[in-house]
């Protein structure tokens, strides 16, 4: 009895720290603003790929605020080095008065321009998280 006890209590453990090394360790909140030529962002998509693991992503609102999800129930991103780059939100504009269904949205010269440079492979920003932070600033030109 004392020996599958034992046996029991170790299998118990190994499977513990197998899933903590599993979940979500080193993945912190992350939210800011992303501006570009002052002007907030909105309608975009923002991409945080960690050089290894998951990525996380947000939108903008309005005012260019964003905050990072890692997965459908945990907001963040992982520590480390990240590559980031932007989508411009199309669905976002769908319910607006004078977009027609199924009609690329139309956007200004400065969109244009900044979802050509920072979207995908162009981008070249890259964004260090070593903690937790609610004002990260994106601030491109």
């Amino acid at each position: 009895m004392f020996r599958s006890l034992i046996g029991t209590s170790a299998l118990a453990l190994s499977a513990c720290l197998f899933l903590a090394g599993c979940g979500n360790s080193g993945i912190v909140s992350v939210s800011g603003t992303l501006t570009y030529k002052g002007q907030p962002v909105t309608n975009a998509i923002i991409h945080f790929v960690p050089e290894k693991g998951r990525p996380s992503m947000g939108e903008t609102d309005q005012n260019g605020n964003f905050t990072l999800t890692y997965d459908p129930q945990t907001k963040g991103a992982q520590v480390g080095k990240h590559k980031v780059f932007i989508m411009h939100n199309a669905a976002a504009d769908a319910g607006k008065p004078g977009t027609v269904p199924g009609a690329t949205p139309k956007m200004s010269a400065d969109q244009r321009e900044l979802f050509g440079k920072y979207s995908g492979d162009r981008s070249k920003v890259e964004v260090t998280i070593e903690k937790s932070t609610s004002d990260l600033k994106l601030t491109w030109d």
